[in-house]
């Protein structure tokens, strides 16, 4: 499999130093077995709607090779009845970042038509926002058709015993004394019973009738479900189809619903087999007059392998989030090592050669060779600046300070040097916090965000005045950022594709809910713009 072909993601288990890691070959190996061999489609899009990756099953569910679908818009493949759901399906999901459900119906490649269901999740694109989702998308075909089958023949039924039973009366008041024409109504009226029944019991989704708590009919698609035959399932106690631990609830929603109060119609929960495996199924119920007396007569359809897709999708995100922190954690001991050797080998070096040079020129001096003189007295000047530069580098890279006298020592001297630089915004300071309360790995990330939000504050703020609180509360440590500037309009700049909108925010998002911590923004036009941080006292213990 390359790499074009992995899920798209910012975190990869084979860079840096997780190459050689167990625990990343374990992690990518069972991830491509998810990826690769699931029963389900799995694809990814962007934020369009357009295909980043998509696995095997996925591109035979398209009737495509698969990869001459990616880069493809998701919408060429979805029937035009179908796009607005598409549509709204996708605005919702980017609107709650929550989970969301929806039926289409595609078009593969020799332009037939089927149902599917598309089960999608937001997921952060690397920045910490959520550009792409990911989407498991089952064939629903056969249940589309078996509904749609169940929906007709009902409609058929009642038009049939309507029409016959007008016909009936009709006949019995122009001709009482024709029997024949009474047992003609009876006999179309059982062949249409049969065929209701023959449809029922050949359903592709499970359908039964409970009864006093009892199966009292069930046909062979629902007795398949939880693991018995048809002849086992009759009288049996219908709760014995429910996991232990649910059977309370069901047990009061059906006498809610025997009742008449009014109860969902629809719910998902854990089911029992016969063998006693748990598998997850979805009921549709309703009450119905049954034997002269109420019932509940309802569908059932397995859901299992939708639940472990789903749980796959949430340990995976799990297990990239994971990456992510690590290499976060890689790219600042990076720096810290880049640092180190820029100070203690180029740095050291030009010292020595500033040095040599100038005991070259002291020596000159004497010297009346006055060109060779003032030939080395340019190179100083030179070799100092250079000094400087590798210095600067060394504090943009990792600031000894950090290091040596902790964050809170790192905060005065980085608001001095960003002051020195930008004579024109006034950084007024309230740290409420001792140095042992924060832990090391956090001293990093405080310090990472400061950086970023007084750079955000130089590139678009036009503020005079920074606020900076850094504090230890009840709730944990609070690091708050206030500026006096312009502002922004906050939804629309959420709104912008990455490449618009800069990775500052998303930078700092990500930072802080790694490290445990709750992230708010808050900005309008004209009123400046507010960054708090707050990390909980179980995310300090880190």
């Amino acid at each position: 499999m390359t790499e074009g072909r992995l899920p798209p993601q910012n975190d990869d288990p084979n860079s840096g130093d997780n190459v050689n890691r167990p625990e990343s070959k374990n992690y990518k190996r069972r991830y491509v077995d998810y990826f690769e061999f699931a029963p389900v489609g799995y694809f990814t899009f962007n934020r369009s709607g357009v295909i980043l990756n998509v696995n095997p099953t996925g591109a035979l569910l398209l009737g495509k090779e698969r990869d001459s679908l990616l880069s493809q818009p998701f919408s060429e493949f979805i029937a035009s009845d179908s796009l607005d759901i598409f549509q709204s399906h996708s605005q919702r999901l980017f609107e709650s970042r929550k989970k969301q459900t929806c039926d289409v119906k595609l078009l593969n490649g020799n332009g037939h038509s089927h149902w599917v269901q598309l089960d999608s999740v937001a997921v952060p694109n690397g920045n910490g926002d959520s550009g792409q989702f990911r989407t498991v998308i089952n064939e629903i075909t056969d249940r589309k058709l078996a509904e749609e089958t169940l929906r007709r023949a009902c409609d058929e039924l009642e038009q049939k015993v309507f029409e016959r039973t007008a016909e009936l009366e009709k006949t019995n008041e122009r001709l009482r004394a024709q029997i024949s024409e009474c047992e003609y109504a009876e006999a179309a009226l059982r062949e249409s019973e049969n065929k209701y029944s023959t449809l029922v019991e050949d359903a592709l989704i499970g359908v039964y009738i409970n009864k006093d708590g009892k199966i009292d009919f069930a046909n062979d698609k629902f007795a398949a479900i939880y693991g018995y035959s048809k002849n086992e399932m009759i009288g049996l106690d219908s709760t014995m189809l429910v996991h232990p631990e649910d059977r309370p609830l069901v047990i009061e929603l059906r006498e809610k619903r025997l009742r008449g109060e009014k109860v969902p119609s629809e719910y998902e929960i854990r089911g029992l087999k016969k063998n006693g495996d748990t598998i997850w199924v979805m009921r549709s119920l309703s009450l119905i007059n049954y034997q002269d007396g109420p019932a509940i007569a309802g569908i059932v359809q397995d859901m299992t392998k939708r639940r472990q897709a789903e749980e796959a999708l949430r340990e995976s995100d799990k297990e990239l989030r994971i990456l992510s922190n690590q290499l976060l954690s890689t790219e600042e001991k990076e720096r810290k090592r880049i640092a180190r050797e820029l100070h203690d080998g180029i740095g050291q070096a030009l010292s020595a050669i500033k040095f040599s040079v100038e005991n070259s020129l002291r020596e000159l001096r004497q010297s009346p060779d006055h060109a060779e003189f003032t030939s080395l007295e340019t190179v100083i000047p030179l070799t100092q600046k250079t000094i400087e530069e590798v210095r600067r580098i060394v504090k943009d890279l990792r600031p000894s300070i950090l290091d040596d006298l902790g964050i809170l020592a790192t905060i005065n001297w980085f608001c001095r040097e960003f002051q020195n630089v930008y004579s024109g915004i006034r950084i007024k300071r309230e740290i409420n916090i001792h140095e042992n309360d924060i832990p090391s790995p956090l001293k990093t990330v405080i310090y990472r965000i400061l950086q970023e939000a007084l750079n955000n504050v130089v590139k678009h703020s036009q503020a005079d005045l920074v606020q900076l609180s850094l504090q230890k509360t009840d709730n944990g440590v609070e690091l708050t950022v206030h500026d006096n500037g312009t502002g922004f309009d906050l939804t629309e700049a959420i709104s912008l594709i990455p490449s618009r909108r800069g990775f500052g925010l998303a930078s700092m998002r990500e930072r802080a809910e790694l490290s445990g911590a709750n992230f708010h923004i808050k900005s309008a036009e004209g009123e400046g713009t507010t960054i708090r941080v707050v990390w909980k006292p179980q995310a300090i213990e880190y």
